[in-house]
């Protein structure tokens, strides 16, 4: 009980946590000063938890935290990516 309220809260701040980066990039248009190395690796280290928690622990509140968490990373690095360089 405690470790699902726990999970619940990473949750939500791991949403709430993203959620200004993906807002400026959509709003801008603009990624020059992000990292794409940087996200590629949190792309990654995000995707490798992901596939923990469904293979190892089958914990839906895991699996359900880590996939929200590899949504926003991916969905990051793809505007990053998208909007390099643009004017």
């Amino acid at each position: 009980m405690l470790g699902n309220i726990l999970l619940g809260i990473v949750s939500l701040c791991t949403m709430i946590s993203y959620l200004p980066q993906t807002i400026k990039l959509v709003k801008t248009k603009k990624s020059n000063d992000l990292s794409v190395q940087s996200w590629i690796l949190w792309v990654i280290s995000s995707l490798s938890y992901t596939l923990y928690a469904i293979l190892c622990s089958r914990d839906f509140m895991l699996i359900f935290e880590t996939s929200l968490e590899l949504f926003f990373c991916l969905l990051i690095l793809l505007l990053a990516i998208r909007y390099k360089n643009n004017n």
